[in-house]
């Protein structure tokens, strides 16, 4: 059951979030909300009890808080906010550790440990198997500077072809929609070469 304190403290980090995130291409707003939507839904499928889907949705809007492109410590420096932060608005100083270690469970490359972490693993990466993922990763490449496209082609596809989702959820929801990516990137790299 959610409660009224939780949901206040979800719209806090909303307005967090929207005011705070980087505006950047990629690792922006709209990146944190599709995240939070999608660790809710998968961890309503996964029958997660309500207090640790609030933990998850906390950490998906705080996981990219702080991000530079380029740097390497990103999700510490987003973890490290979290904990300060979230102890600041009510949060117990174990719900606030719990977050910030969710949030290093994003660090690339993937290791999470525990289910949680394997769910908001597989929420960041959500879009690898959606119909938007050619957009997404079109911001990225933009993001990160990269101007030849073929290059980023090949990128994106090996990343895809050594990806795999954590979670049964994910596989199930999202293993077709990067099948049919990765042929979509051969396609492309096949035609690119005539």
């Amino acid at each position: 059951m959610e409660t009224k304190d939780h949901q206040k403290k979800i719209k806090i980090l909303t307005q967090v979030a929207r005011a705070s995130m980087p505006k950047l291409p990629y690792h922006n707003f709209n990146h944190a909300m599709g995240v939070y939507s999608a660790v809710n839904d998968f961890a309503l499928l996964g029958n997660v009890e309500y207090k640790n889907r609030f933990l998850l949705k906390t950490a998906a809007l705080l996981h990219d808080i702080i991000f530079v492109p380029g740097k390497k410590d990103n999700e510490e420096k987003s973890s490290e906010f979290a904990i300060s932060y979230l102890q600041k608005i009510g949060y117990s100083r174990e719900q606030a550790q719990s977050v910030g270690k969710l949030i290093l469970a994003t660090k690339m490359p993937q290791n999470p440990g525990d289910y949680l972490e394997r769910l908001l693993c597989d929420a960041d990466l959500n879009h690898l198997g959606k119909s938007n993922f050619f957009e997404q990763g079109e911001k990225l490449r933009i993001e990160l500077g990269l101007l030849d496209s073929n290059e980023w082609y090949h990128q994106e596809l090996e990343f895809l072809k050594g990806h795999k989702y954590h979670t049964g959820i994910a596989k199930r929801l999202r293993n077709s929609g990067k099948a049919t990516n990765i042929q979509k990137l051969e396609k492309m790299l096949q035609e690119a070469k005539c």
